[in-house]
């Protein structure tokens, strides 16, 4: 019931928000003759910012391409920022803009003039509904004469689309589904392979989440089962009900991972005086269930890769070995 009664809510506002835009005058500045003016519409009911003309009467029948934006070093440029529906905030750290509230009705406008060429990226950084977390563009400086620069990334993905998987299904199957539909992947990669770049964050990518078992000081293939199959039962994890050596190490990791889930955790900065990293894991208390944060716990669990680690170690192991063969040789070589 709750449910519904805030999916009412939501379309009443944002039908409200939409008429708003589309009957009252917006706020305008007018741009100095030089700078080129682009002109970006936040869609939360797909998760874009787009370059493309959205009104009332277009919101609700197709979809919106996200915007790839293309500026010259030097040039100067008019972002022009409104917003389709409900609020948004636009930022751009690497291009030295924002965060920007962008509330529907009103215009913002941020002049940039790039410095230096490269890919950068935008976002939005205020959840504004299920597509927020796939909410994000390409921003590509080149310099005159340059040639066009392919896409980094993947766009348009309706993830919050995906469909649950039957019922009776394993605990670790509606985990994947929930990292799917809730936009997990979209920070911490496809499988959890992490390498997601967040700028100015303290280790410059997002790390991969497919090592959890790891995290949780799981030591070997039987007790990341172990712990997915107690999940699996709704049997509680205490230091008494785990068969491991480390039971108590691995209560401890398990109950701070589903403390993170619950509650968020901001990202650390690389620079202290400089921006904050656009990309944080949100709070999910309010939208995951207690067996919902269990589930995605134990699909991210089963992602490790026990055989290709064990294959590392071994070759790690050879390879001191052999160092340490060479190094004994050398000893014995040298003259007394």
């Amino acid at each position: 019931m709750n449910g519904t009664l805030t999916e009412i809510f939501a379309t009443v506002v944002t039908v409200g928000a939409i008429a708003t835009a589309t009957v009252f005058p917006l706020s305008k500045k007018s741009p100095t003759s030089s700078a080129r003016v682009v002109t970006l519409t936040g869609v939360g009911a797909t998760g874009v910012w787009t370059s493309e003309e959205v009104t009332g009467a277009n919101y609700w029948v197709r979809p919106f391409s996200p915007a790839r934006l293309v500026f010259r070093v030097g040039e100067e440029v008019l972002l022009r920022l409104r917003s389709a529906d409900v609020l948004h905030t636009f930022y751009s750290p690497a291009l030295g803009v924002g965060p920007v509230e962008v509330h529907p009705g009103y215009v913002e406008e941020v002049r940039v003039v790039p410095r230096h060429e490269g890919v950068l990226e935008y976002y939005c950084t205020t959840v504004c509904g299920d597509p927020h977390f796939g909410m994000r563009g390409e921003i590509v400086v080149v310099r005159d004469g340059a040639a066009n620069v392919p896409p980094h990334r993947e766009q348009g993905q309706a993830y919050w689309e995906e469909k649950a998987p039957p019922v009776g299904a394993s605990l670790a199957l509606r985990g994947q589904w929930l990292f799917k539909r809730h936009g997990c992947f979209n920070c911490h990669g496809e499988g959890g392979k992490g390498g997601v770049v967040n700028f100015n964050y303290i280790t410059n990518t997002i790390p991969a989440v497919k090592m959890l078992a790891r995290t949780m000081a799981l030591r070997e293939k039987d007790d990341a089962k172990e712990i997915v199959g107690l999940l699996e039962r709704g049997v509680p994890l205490t230091k008494g009900g785990l068969k491991m050596s480390n039971a108590n190490v691995v209560v401890a990791k398990y109950d701070s991972i589903r403390d993170v889930i619950r509650k968020g955790n901001p990202p650390g900065k690389k620079d202290p005086k400089g921006p904050n990293p656009p990309l944080e894991m949100p709070a999910w208390g309010q939208r995951l269930s207690e067996r919902d944060i269990d589930a995605v716990i134990s699909y991210l669990v089963t992602l490790y890769p026990w055989e290709e680690e064990e294959q590392k170690e071994k070759e790690k192991e050879k390879k001191e070995k052999k160092e340490e063969k060479d190094e004994t040789e050398e000893k014995e070589e040298e003259p007394e």
